[in-house]
Parts: C-alpha cells; sequence; structure tokens
C-alpha cells in the first residue's frame, strides 16, 4: 500500500503544518512568559486555538480517507498525546484564566508532534487498529493517563525548580511568573488523581475486551508489568503523604522519573515493534469483532 502522508497533497499539506503551528504557539506562549511582549499575549491564545483546531481536522480527514486507520503505532499515540495534552491545558487556561504554565506544556506537546511528523512518512496506516467499544475505551483511557502523568511530571520540574530558588534566595523570573509552591501542589495532586483514574480505565477495558475475545492473559507480558507497576506507584502516590509522610519535593522526583520511564518506553517501543500489543492478539480483536 502506498503511503497516504505523501500521496494525498491535503494530508501531507496538514501532516507539515501541525507541527509548525505548535511551534509557533509555543514560540508565542515563550516570548509572553519571558520576556512579556503584548503581541505575544494577546495573539497566543489565538493561535493555541487554530493549533488545536487544524489538528483535529488532520486527524479527521485522515480517519475518514479510505486504507487508514488509527492504530496502536507509537506515531498515532503520540500525535493524540500532543493533541490531549493541549486540549487540557487550553480547557485549563479558558476556566481558569491562567496561563503561566503554558509554553512549558505547549513545548512538551510540539516535541511529540514533531516526533510523530518526522515518522509519519515510515507508516502506511494499514496496520493492525483498535476495533470495538471496549478496545477504543482501553485506547482513549491509556492517552489521558500518559497526557496527565506527562503533566505531572512538568509540574513536578517546576514545583523542584521554583523551591530551589526560593531556597538559594533567588527570586528571579520563575520566581515571579510561575504559579506559588502551594498552587503547583494543588495541580500536581490533581494530575496523579487523573491520572490514575485513567490507568485504571486503561487496565480494567483492557482485561475486559481480553476476556470477551476468548484470549488468555499474559501475566508476565512486561507491556502489562510495566502498566500495573505505574498504576501502582501513582495509586500509591496519592495516599503517601498522609501515610509516610513524605513532602511534596520527594513525590515530585518520583513523578518525575515515571514520567522519564513512560516517556522511554514509548520511544523504545516506537522503534523495536510498531504496534503496543502483540499483532496475534490485535488480529484475535479485529476478528473477534467482524464476527459479531
Amino acid at each position: 500500500m502506498a503511503n497516504i502522508f505523501i500521496d494525498n497533497s491535503i494530508v501531507f499539506l496538514l501532516t507539515q503544518i501541525v507541527p509548525l503551528l505548535y511551534i509557533f504557539t509555543a514560540t508565542l506562549y515563550g516570548l509572553h512568559f519571558f520576556r512579556e511582549l503584548p503581541q505575544a499575549g494577546k495573539y497566543k491564545q489565538t493561535a493555541l486555538i487554530v493549533t488545536v483546531v487544524t489538528h483535529v481536522a488532520d486527524l479527521g480527514i485522515l480517519t475518514t480517507m479510505e486504507g487508514y486507520r488509527l492504530s496502536y503505532s507509537a506515531y498515532n499515540l503520540m500525535s493524540m498525546v500532543a493533541l490531549t495534552l493541549t486540549i487540557t491545558y487550553m480547557f485549563i487556561e479558558l476556566t481558569t484564566k491562567s496561563d503561566k504554565t503554558g509554553f512549558f506544556v505547549i513545548t512538551f506537546a510540539a516535541v511529540s508532534e514533531i516526533f510523530t511528523s518526522f515518522l509519519a512518512a515510515q507508516t502506511t496506516g494499514n496496520g493492525p487498529a483498535f476495533s470495538g467499544i471496549g478496545i477504543g475505551v482501553h485506547l482513549i483511557a491509556a492517552i489521558f493517563g500518559f497526557s496527565s502523568i506527562a503533566i505531572a511530571g512538568l509540574y513536578s520540574g517546576l514545583y523542584l525548580v521554583l523551591f530551589r530558588q526560593i531556597r538559594l534566595n533567588r527570586f528571579g523570573l520563575l520566581f515571579q511568573r510561575l504559579p506559588n509552591l502551594e498552587a503547583l501542589e494543588l495541580l500536581i495532586m490533581h494530575a496523579v488523581g487523573f491520572g490514575f483514574f485513567f490507568l485504571s480505565i486503561t487496565l480494567v477495558a483492557g482485561v475486559i475486551e481480553q476476556r470477551a475475545s476468548a484470549e488468555s492473559i499474559n501475566l508476565l507480558d512486561p507491556k502489562l508489568v510495566t502498566l500495573i507497576v505505574i498504576w501502582l506507584l501513582y495509586g500509591i502516590s496519592l495516599f503517601i503523604r498522609p501515610l509516610f509522610g513524605w513532602d511534596v519535593k520527594h513525590m515530585a522526583v518520583l513523578l518525575i522519573a515515571l514520567f522519564v520511564l513512560i516517556t522511554l518506553l514509548l520511544f523504545l517501543m516506537s522503534l523495536i515493534t510498531p504496534t503496543f500489543h502483540s499483532t496475534s492478539m490485535i488480529h484475535v480483536l479485529t476478528n473477534h469483532h467482524l464476527k459479531i
């Protein structure tokens, strides 16, 4: 099958435009955060909305074209993570009127989308795809779970930077522009709560769908073991302060480590295998739903 990203001019154009919009939007947020340029502050939210709409249109056109299906490939998932992160942040900004962390979140989303754009030429979109409500819920929950983990990791990094500046009595730019430690702590705990919730849905939906397909669960599957460990660590982190007396600083280190671990896992899996589940399992699930 021909590569749809190259053969279709509209898809090819959007695939190039989307990462450029992310870079442009992150630049506007950076100029407003670091230099408080009035023009950047005036147009950054508009750029954010245009970026989200364009990205949604890109995915929409892809999924309506014959021969292309969103799949478990790392390329598709990283693109959807970038979109999920940006939509989540846009909702936060529009509802709280706070844009102090936008540069950091959108920059990470931009890096994810650039990574996806470079590797898009290597995929045809006709690989094993998800089918059925259960698998759809499993995939979407996994994406939101990773987005929550990313946000928790980013906010934890900002917390440690701000904590160090205060400890060293350096009241510079970050101290003036970032939310205070209490606000960052609240944002971190909200992100952890969302992450644990969506990871729980990911596990439950995956088990239910696999049982429905009559496929035995391999408890030693590295991906399953990794997911369970991360789910347990996130669940423990919700109660780690009242139970073990950990302070937010040590929690932030743990959350950053989890964020780095999952990011490396996604990257390594994209190099080793094109999918996040074995091909046989995907085929079983797909054939199961085709029979229904």
